[in-house]
């Protein structure tokens, strides 16, 4: 399963059939991206094979016209029109998660006019976690070690129900600093995309392999990982 398939390639679900085929993925997505309708008709031609994930999309278009303030602004007209929308897709079982939604993404790995840093504990990143949680859904965080874990504990504490999705395993972590979130709360699991020579970082492995600090940390939690490829760019 590729858990961070964004839909760079548009709204052709064949290309990333063909994508998955040669990657040999069973399943993909998870993270959103694209127009609102894109995610219901890829999952139309690909089935339980897509992951279908909203939001994304709509924080991006409230940064670009209203700022940072906004994105915590249940009012904004955007959200306001998403979250009723949101309602009925995940009550009908065509949407599970939330994703990727960036909540901290100030790296030098981020485009500048796409970066923010707001709370985790905010009422839209919230009014997220308690649909999905109504519905044993997902959320998938995009936030960095900087923000501290203790705002994560916190909501996957109270949000039982939901899988909390550490988009790329927390940026700036440390293994031990994930371990001891993800020993937290039985809810929160990390990816992988966008740790290797791919997307020009090696935090987690190398044209070498896996580091061998991760290769432990996996091993010892190995139904906490998962994997993706954050095609992008």
């Amino acid at each position: 399963a590729d858990v961070h398939m964004h839909l760079e390639g548009g709204n052709n679900p064949t290309f990333y059939a063909h994508q998955m085929a040669m990657a040999n993925v069973r399943w993909a997505g998870a993270v959103g991206g694209g127009p609102r309708d894109n995610p219901i008709h890829v999952k139309s031609v690909l089935g339980g094979r897509y992951i279908a994930a909203l939001g994304q999309n709509e924080f991006f278009r409230v940064l670009f016209s209203s700022g940072q303030n906004a994105l915590s602004d249940l009012n904004n007209p955007i959200f306001q029109s998403f979250f009723p929308y949101a309602e009925k897709e995940f009550r009908t079982g065509r949407v599970r998660g939330f994703g990727e939604i960036h909540v901290n993404n100030i790296s030098p790995f981020s485009p500048s006019r796409g970066q923010r840093k707001i709370p985790l504990e905010n009422p839209v990143v919230l009014k997220m976690f308690e649909i999905a949680n109504r519905h044993n859904g997902f959320v998938q965080i995009h936030t960095m070690m900087n923000s501290g874990s203790d705002e994560i504990i916190r909501v996957a504490r109270r949000y039982s129900r939901t899988k909390v999705i550490l988009s790329h395993c927390l940026p700036g972590a440390s293994p031990a600093q994930v371990e001891k979130v993800l020993r937290a709360s039985s809810n929160i699991f990390c990816e992988l995309s966008a740790q290797g020579p791919a997307h020009g970082i090696q935090r987690v492995y190398s044209e070498a392999g896996l580091k061998n600090r991760w290769k432990i940390l996996i091993e010892r939690n190995s139904s906490r990982f998962m994997i993706g490829t954050d095609p992008c760019c």
